[in-house]
């Protein structure tokens, strides 16, 4: 655990705008929430990224990864002032219009 949590650069409001988008629906017909868990390195890049739990569907699992792959560097976490690796994990939920 840091001091410091990670950030996406422009906070909350900015990474729901980036994921919204590039998030493409895949072709299917399931919906859910895929967890994606990642690490945010030292420098802010995004790394290490993989599907912690969410529905079975592979489409829904590789266009979360896929996305959240893409994300620009982030503000790292920091411990006593020091950029730290950080584990993350990001929602990313799928629901059909």
């Amino acid at each position: 655990m840091s001091e410091t949590k990670p950030e996406f650069v422009g906070g909350e409001k900015a990474m729901s705008s980036f994921l919204s988008k590039n998030l493409k629906y895949p072709n299917t017909d399931a919906e859910g929430t895929v967890y994606v868990g990642f690490v945010v390195g030292e420098d802010g890049s995004v790394g290490d990224v993989a599907v912690e739990n969410g529905p079975e569907d592979e489409k829904l699992r590789a266009e979360a990864v896929r996305v959240v792959s893409q994300m620009p560097k982030w503000t790292p976490g920091q411990q006593g002032g020091t950029p730290v690796h950080v584990k993350y994990v990001l929602p990313v939920t799928f629901k059909k219009q």
